[in-house]
């Protein structure tokens, strides 16, 4: 998770480093005039500063009073599917609060990994969680798939809340099936074969296609990641192989959750990637430049002078999954391997309807 934590004192300052040297990948913003002297980036307000931000990391933590986080992310939330993790923390680092996005966005998780790294109590009011049933939301999260339509999540989850009959049925038709009910027994769920007729209050379904249930249901669709991937000239596809499967691996991911390979036009013409992407049988897109480019400003991509003088982006592979993503997130930025780099994006969870929507855009 690319984390920011947000402190406007100087004790919550030092509590914001305790946690940026427990948990990776966070950045620490403090207030100027209450810094740590730990290694951090000086605001002087709030409110100015979630503006700034609020798109550009997968979590933020507030160390103040909530009602402050409160105010500051007001503004820009849009919806569970996209809004970041945000949590809120006391400056003595006794309660961790999951404040907004607890499944999607992973915020209950990353409670408990920040009140454990600090000693304090984590605070979920997340309804599922509190009665201890898994939430489809939540477990689309951890196996990186997609949950449409958005909008049943709420009569579904009540129900699981509830303690009412809920069904996890797994679309036998799928290739992956067997492997997909084990994961999910692997996170103490049992799931049947889809049959169809099904007896409940309310169901997930593990499929690509729309199957019937008389009962609210949500779909969680396997294929939601988008693999962006860049290369030396003439690289074989074997290089291409390894840096896409140990891409995949570094995440926990399958070869079966990809959808489709991206990455710049001026890459179209590599026998190794289109080779490896028949012998795979996944679409690859190819996009300009210029196109890739808007996509890595608009996300604060790493980039490499030397790739963009050379190429038009200064990062081919993680602008590339997030265009082919259209609108996601990025689970792996650019990592390199020999001869070739690769990146994983995952697709937003969202409504069919609102997913047709924004590419209309």
């Amino acid at each position: 998770m690319k984390a920011a934590v947000i402190s406007v004192s100087r004790e919550g300052a030092e509590l914001g480093q305790r946690v940026r040297e427990a948990c990776g990948g966070i950045t620490c913003y403090e207030r100027r005039g209450a810094e740590s002297g730990g290694e951090a980036q000086l605001f002087q307000r709030t409110l100015a500063l979630t503006d700034e931000i609020f798109g550009r990391y997968d979590g933020l933590l507030y160390i103040m009073a909530a009602g402050i986080a409160v105010r500051a992310v007001a503004p820009h939330v849009a919806s569970k599917a996209s809004d970041p993790a945000v949590l809120v923390m006391d400056e003595c680092g006794k309660h961790c609060i999951s404040l907004l996005s607890g499944h999607l966005g992973g915020a209950n998780a990353w409670a408990r990994e920040v009140a454990a790294a600090v000693g304090a109590d984590p605070v979920i009011t997340t309804a599922t969680d509190v009665h201890g049933r898994p939430a489809p939301d939540d477990i689309a999260r951890v196996l990186h798939m997609r949950v449409e339509p958005l909008e049943a999540l709420k009569p579904v989850n009540s129900a699981i809340a509830e303690g009412k009959p809920f069904l996890w049925l797994v679309d036998p038709a799928l290739p992956c099936a067997e492997e997909i009910r084990q994961k999910l027994a692997a996170l103490g769920i049992e799931a049947a074969p889809y049959r169809g007729g099904e007896s409940c209050a309310a169901a997930a379904v593990i499929s690509e296609d729309d199957l019937p249930v008389l009962a609210p249901h949500v779909y969680l669709r396997p294929k939601n990641l988008f693999v962006g991937m860049g290369c030396k000239r003439g690289a074989p596809e074997a290089r291409i192989r390894d840096a896409f499967f140990g891409a995949l691996g570094q995440i926990g991911a399958a070869p079966w959750q990809v959808k489709a390979l991206a990455s710049v036009d001026v890459k179209a013409d590599e026998k190794g990637l289109l080779d490896f992407a028949e012998h795979m049988g996944l679409p690859i897109h190819f996009y300009p430049p210029a196109e890739l480019k808007k996509w890595a400003d608009a996300h604060h991509v790493e980039l490499s002078d030397f790739v963009e003088k050379t190429i038009g982006v200064g990062n081919v592979c993680e602008s590339a999954a997030l265009r082919e993503a259209w609108k996601g997130k990025t689970l792996l930025p650019k990592t390199k391997f020999a001869e070739a780099t690769a990146a994983v994006a995952a697709g937003l969870s969202v409504s069919s309807a609102s997913d047709r929507a924004m590419r209309r855009k």
